[in-house]
């Protein structure tokens, strides 16, 4: 009697499996390395760790990293997943601006010359930032 109460308990869990295991890993692919939008704040955001007091000091504009968007301004986003959208991927991120903290959604594109454009109006205004790689 007891093995045939258990069998349908697995069945029923894994009936309820399949909506946690299709969740999709995070594509981080369009993510080579370290951006910036002003190439003289390259050599500072390659030695500096993001987020850091250090970096924040030092920029004249926003760096992006894997792990997010540091700026010299109180606006900072760090990166929690990204998926693989219809038009490039969609990364939610946790925002700061000056100490308060919300969630956002930021929309990545790429283009053929290497730089990634970072849109949301609600975070950084109607105007994309466009990043370019840093040479090491």
């Amino acid at each position: 009697m007891r093995r045939f109460i258990s069998i349908p308990l697995l069945v029923l869990a894994a009936a309820l499996m399949p909506a946690a295991t299709t969740l999709a890993e995070d594509d981080w692919s369009f993510i080579a390395g370290t951006y910036a939008l002003n190439a003289d704040d390259c050599k500072l955001a390659l030695s500096a760790a993001p987020f850091s007091q250090e970096l924040v000091d030092g920029l004249a504009q926003e760096v992006l990293t894997r792990e997010g968007i540091t700026s010299p301004r109180e606006v900072h986003c760090r990166f929690r997943s990204a998926e693989k959208s219809d038009t490039g991927w969609k990364v939610q991120a946790d925002c700061e601006e000056m100490g308060e903290a919300s969630p956002a959604e930021l929309a990545v594109t790429t283009s053929s010359d290497g730089t990634i454009s970072i849109l949301s109006e609600d975070v950084y205004g109607p105007d994309a930032l466009k990043f370019t790689l840093c040479q090491k």
